[in-house]
């Protein structure tokens, strides 16, 4: 009899100290994520993309977390994708060591990217990679002439969340 009682008080304590740590995790599901791609998206510490700039603060790189709506997605294999900036210009975002992709369609759809952004100046053969990747004619790949500074981003994570 002892021994089912101490059974049923462990399987309890387990039972307790498992749910409280997945409330405390902030589980995908608590901010109900269509869809994850990489490493696991924690809904804390969020940033709108419009505040990307200033979150830099002067940094030449800056871990964060930015919700913001997809502009574009590579049309080869959903290996990079952009957002855009307050001030217009477009964010490229890669993923971590290659290691996924994102759906070719996730265009239109609002995500959270958890990895850091960077000061990058992207070459004209990068642009003209990117270019060919996006589906652009020969006449737009060939009008990349010079290269393009500006804010990358590189996602360990990117959770849909419509």
């Amino acid at each position: 009899m002892k021994r089912i009682l101490l059974s049923v008080i462990v399987l309890s304590i387990f039972a307790a100290c498992n749910s409280t740590a997945t409330t405390e995790l902030h589980s995908p599901e608590n901010f109900k994520a269509k869809a994850i791609y990489g490493d696991s998206v924690l809904d804390d510490n969020v940033i709108q993309l419009a505040a990307v700039t200033t979150a830099m603060r002067g940094e030449s790189k800056q871990n964060m977390k930015i919700r913001g709506k997809v502009e574009e997605v590579c049309q080869e294999k959903g290996c990079w994708m952009t957002m855009i900036m307050a001030d217009g210009q477009a964010m490229r975002i890669t993923f971590k060591d290659y290691k996924f992709f994102v759906p070719k369609d996730l265009s239109g759809k609002e995500v959270i990217v958890d990895g850091y952004a960077y000061v990058d100046t992207t070459s004209v053969k990068q642009l003209q990679h990117y270019a060919k990747d996006g589906g652009k004619s020969e006449a737009e790949i060939a009008a990349i002439v010079s290269p393009k500074p500006g804010i990358s981003f590189e996602a360990k994570g990117v959770a849909v969340v419509n």
